[in-house]
């Protein structure tokens, strides 16, 4: 069992956090949705998993509800989907990387400037040029791992400049706090950029919705 399957409950609501969502554990499901509720949740579980059938048979009773299944075999999880009726919405790479593989001195571009600023739940770096922000990054720690997500990169960055320093920032937050271990959810295609970088492909991120409401 890899680490992102034995900690799962521990880093998907780091995840959440960094998504700007709410989370609570259902048992081994972590239920996501925007904070003050009223939202249909997105219902986040491994597969294979234990509550997974019943995250999936709830999801699949609840209009607009979603299913995400993060594992290392997508061609069952999407039959098992398929099976409870659900039809297939978004794929993203579960990247993970150990902070002391990753640069972690941002090289900033000409004029600008870098602030890292912590919330209750999340840290927040950001990348400032004229007193605009041209570029952020999100981080959740936990017990031995942290998570980065909700990377806005506002201008174009063709040579990932601002992406890359974004990056090193966290990762410098990461190392500093003593986290091993970093998880990211990312876009497939930008998985051979991110290897470059130092991060490996571990699981898929697997998001379903009810066919019926495709």
């Amino acid at each position: 069992m890899g680490l992102w399957q034995s900690n799962f409950t521990q880093w998907a609501p780091a995840w959440a956090a960094v998504r700007g969502l709410h989370s609570t554990l259902d048992g081994d499901a972590v239920l996501m949705a925007p904070a003050g509720g009223g939202a249909t949740p997105q219902y986040v579980v491994t597969w294979p998993g234990r509550d997974t059938p019943r995250a999936a048979a709830e999801v699949a009773g609840l209009r607009g509800a979603r299913l995400t299944l993060v594992t290392d075999d997508a061609e069952t999880a999407g039959e098992f989907a398929a099976g409870q009726g659900l039809t297939s919405l978004s794929r993203l790479a579960l990247l993970t990387a150990d902070p002391a593989d990753l640069p972690q001195v941002p090289q900033l571009p000409e004029g600008a400037e870098l602030a890292l600023t912590g919330f209750q739940d999340y840290a927040v770096a950001e990348i400032s040029a004229y007193t605009e922000v041209v570029a952020s990054g999100r981080i959740a720690r936990g017990d031995g791992f942290a998570v980065f997500g909700g990377i806005d990169i506002r201008r174009p960055d063709p040579d990932h400049t601002m992406e890359t320093a974004v990056l090193a920032a966290l990762a410098e937050e990461a190392a500093y706090r003593d986290s091993p271990l970093i998880l990211m959810p990312a876009l497939p295609k930008s998985a051979l950029w991110y290897a470059r970088q130092g991060w490996g492909p571990t699981a898929d991120v697997l998001t379903f919705m009810r066919a019926r409401d495709a």
